[in-house]
């Protein structure tokens, strides 16, 4: 990935943003929230408006344990029962992995992972 990819990828978004504003000017970056589908976790790295993105991520450090990581403390349970598996369910739905989605905030050429998108049920 390159930043020419994400100047691209820019320019492409302006476009679509001032063909629904009528063809009025628009900033020359776009900022907004969009939806990406994480590539990789380590190193970590977004697919965006078919682009990969593998720098200026923010994210909390906590979504990024690895899923082989998290399984080790939860081996063997340990007391008291109710926060052992309330643990273990947060690591499960919350830590990302490759192919999940995630909430993206794009400000200028940062992109700020706000956390993983995932369905109602």
């Amino acid at each position: 990935m390159t930043d020419h990819n994400i100047v691209r990828m820019v320019e492409e978004l302006t476009k679509k943003a001032a063909s629904k504003s009528g063809g009025a000017s628009v900033q020359a970056s776009v900022d907004g929230t969009f939806l990406a589908k994480v590539v990789s976790v380590s190193p970590l790295a977004i697919s965006m408006q078919n682009n990969t993105i593998s720098s200026g991520l923010y994210i909390n450090p906590a979504l990024l344990l690895e899923a082989s990581d998290i399984k080790k403390p939860f081996q063997t349970p340990f007391e008291p029962a109710d926060t052992y598996e309330f643990l273990k369910s947060f690591h499960e739905k919350y830590v990302l992995r490759a192919g999940d989605y995630v909430i993206v905030q794009m400000a200028g050429s940062s992109f700020y992972i706000a956390g993983k998108a995932v369905a109602a049920s």
